[in-house]
């Protein structure tokens, strides 16, 4: 079994190091290759950690709901690289870079502590994780 907050926390250093790398050598590659991780990993926020947040840390509703809207963000940065030529991707990666260490910081920092305190059982949560990364990836 995955402690799913390490396993969580695990794809938030191979987000971090996909950014890394963009940022030594700006190829198409290392974006669609960002964008593939970012959006496997966003639906398994979605599916499995969100809803336990909802369920049970005090808050957790609000704490969802704004984490949601991050993801929303990071979706429109998606769309607009999608859609730019490659001389101008460069800005956009580094604004979704920005709102992806933010979305991490808030989540590693507070979010997680949050419900491992309310009791999170944090293998099944893993599981949870594991199965709406099968479901979403290509």
């Amino acid at each position: 079994m995955t402690d799913g907050f390490e396993l969580l926390e695990k794809d938030h250093r191979t987000v971090q190091q996909l950014f890394e790398r963009y940022a030594e050598e700006p190829e198409d590659d290392h974006v669609r290759e960002i964008i593939g991780h970012l959006t496997v990993h966003t639906e398994m926020e979605e599916r499995a950690l969100y809803p336990e947040l909802r369920r049970y840390v005090d808050g957790g509703d609000d704490l969802a709901d704004e984490a949601e809207a991050e993801h929303a963000a990071v979706r429109a940065f998606m769309g607009r690289i999608e859609l730019s030529p490659p001389e101008d991707l460069s800005g956009l990666v580094e604004g979704m870079r920005t709102l992806v260490e933010q979305h991490v910081e808030q989540e590693e920092q507070s979010l997680f502590p949050a419900m491992r305190d309310a009791g999170v059982d944090a293998e099944a949560l893993g599981d949870r994780l594991r199965a709406a990364e099968k479901a979403v990836a290509p």
